[in-house]
C-alpha cells in the first residue's frame, strides 16, 4: 500500500470563473473529480448543461485522461462518473479507475462499475 495524498479546491464562482479552475486543476492533478455543485455552477457560467459537458469534454481530450463528476444518488450516496478521452476503451477506463480505487474508495467508499452509457 502507497500513501496518497488529496486536496480540495474551493472555488467561489463569483470571484474566479469555475472554467478557467476547472482547467487548472484538471490539468495538474493526476486524478480530478468534481462535485454536483462545481457542475452546476460551470453550467451557469457557460449557459447551460450542455455547454458544461462540451466544455468538459474538451478539458479531458486536452489532458489526456479523464475526469470525474460525484453526484448524491440518496441521502448517504455518492455515484461518480468519469469522462474519458474519446480514444480510450471501456477497458482503458475500467483499468485506470482500477489504478486508482484506493484513493477513490478512501474518498467516497466503495468503488463498483457500472458501465458506459449507451
Amino acid at each position: 500500500m502507497h500513501s496518497t495524498k488529496t486536496f480540495r479546491v474551493v472555488a467561489d464562482p463569483a470571484a474566479v470563473s469555475m472554467a478557467a479552475a476547472i482547467s487548472v486543476v484538471a490539468g495538474t492533478a493526476p486524478l480530478f473529480i468534481m462535485t454536483r455543485r462545481a457542475l452546476d455552477d460551470l453550467a451557469v457560467e457557460l449557459g447551460g448543461r450542455p455547454a458544461a459537458a462540451a466544455f468538459l469534454r474538451e478539458v479531458v481530450e486536452s489532458i489526456g485522461r479523464p475526469v470525474g463528476v460525484s453526484v448524491p444518488t440518496g441521502p448517504e450516496t455518492l455515484s461518480t462518473a468519469f469522462i474519458a478521452p474519446r480514444s480510450w476503451t471501456d477497458e482503458r477506463l475500467a483499468g485506470w479507475i482500477g489504478g486508482h480505487h484506493e484513493i477513490l474508495e478512501a474518498e467516497f467508499g466503495e468503488v463498483s462499475r457500472v458501465g458506459r452509457p449507451r
